[in-house]
């Protein structure tokens, strides 16, 4: 088993999306050195549009950012999947890639380094057949946003509100410090406490889950901007239990109804890299894995 790191969003950048390569002899088979140079500019296309972002996020020089994984997801030749692209002909050959980034002083060598996030957000997008869709991971202060669509699997935004605000709002309106807030909380989620004082903590939660609706709501508008599409769903995990009238509860953007879905399965980054993707593309991931050796320390 690979020892695996999982960063957040601020110590790493993970990304799946697809590179397309034209090749200059179409008509020619695909052989085992013009297969690996095609991998070559497909991971250095994709490093090359990236690196300038993630260096931003991440708060570093670019000279400072590693390219630290790349993985081949699946390839297409002239939009046809094909599993083993070596002896193959065509014009155009689209690969998939997850590629990641990191801080030089993140690495740690021997681990697999993934921008966890966004790892689950392609864990649910598979599990679920997803590609419009948009994953929250909420924290204790913060919550991330990750999207998933047709072209792309990648991180968002961030929004400042978490688990600690509702604690917080409750021990506020309450008169009560923050662990009996949370005891409190908690025994609300477990109805373990009476109607009225349930009735009196749902509007408590809501007022302060407003906030949340209103950063789900804003990276909404960055996705379907002023066109008719459909809004995408919504799939939420939450570091505590949220309450269960949460996905009851009709949320709407532009009049159209918002649906939110609990994250409550298993997406363990273990599962990724179990994946059977991984043996397929086994030999490909060999090649891709050689070419970023030069970017690593000691490379």
């Amino acid at each position: 088993m690979e020892q695996i790191l999982d960063l957040d969003s601020k110590s790493a950048v993970t990304i799946f999306t697809s590179v397309s390569v034209v090749r200059s002899n179409p008509h020619e088979e695909l052989g085992a050195v013009d297969l690996e140079n095609y991998i070559s500019q497909a991971i250095w296309k994709l490093f090359d549009k990236c690196r300038s972002e993630a260096a931003e996020r991440l708060d570093v020089n670019e000279v400072d950012l590693l390219l630290t994984d790349a993985r081949i997801m699946g390839v297409k030749i002239d939009g046809n999947t094909i599993l083993n692209p070596r002896g193959f002909t065509g014009r155009e050959l689209e690969i998939f890639l997850s590629i990641t980034m990191t801080k030089r002083d993140m690495f740690v060598e021997g681990h697999s380094i993934f921008e966890g996030g966004v790892i689950r957000a392609y864990l649910l997008a598979k599990e679920n057949t997803l590609d419009n869709a948009i994953y929250a991971e909420i924290n204790r202060d913060v919550t991330n946003i990750f999207i998933i669509s047709t072209s792309e699997i990648a991180y968002s935004e961030e929004f400042k509100w978490g688990i600690a605000n509702i604690i917080g709002a409750i021990s506020e309106q309450l008169n009560v410090a923050e662990p009996v807030a949370f005891s409190i909380y908690h025994k609300y989620i477990n109805g373990e406490i009476s109607l009225r004082v349930s009735r009196e903590i749902d509007k408590i939660f809501y007022t302060c889950f407003d906030n949340f609706i209103g950063g789900i709501t804003a990276n909404i508008k960055k996705i379907v901007g002023k066109s008719a599409m459909a809004i995408p769903p919504v799939y939420i995990k939450s570091s505590i239990s949220l309450p269960k009238s949460v996905w009851r509860k009709r949320f709407y953007f532009k009049k159209k109804q918002i649906k939110l879905f609990e994250v409550s399965g298993n997406l363990d980054i273990k599962k990724f890299i179990e994946d059977e993707v991984h043996e397929i593309y086994n030999e490909l991931n060999q090649l891709a894995q050689r070419r970023i050796k030069w970017l690593m320390p000691g490379g």
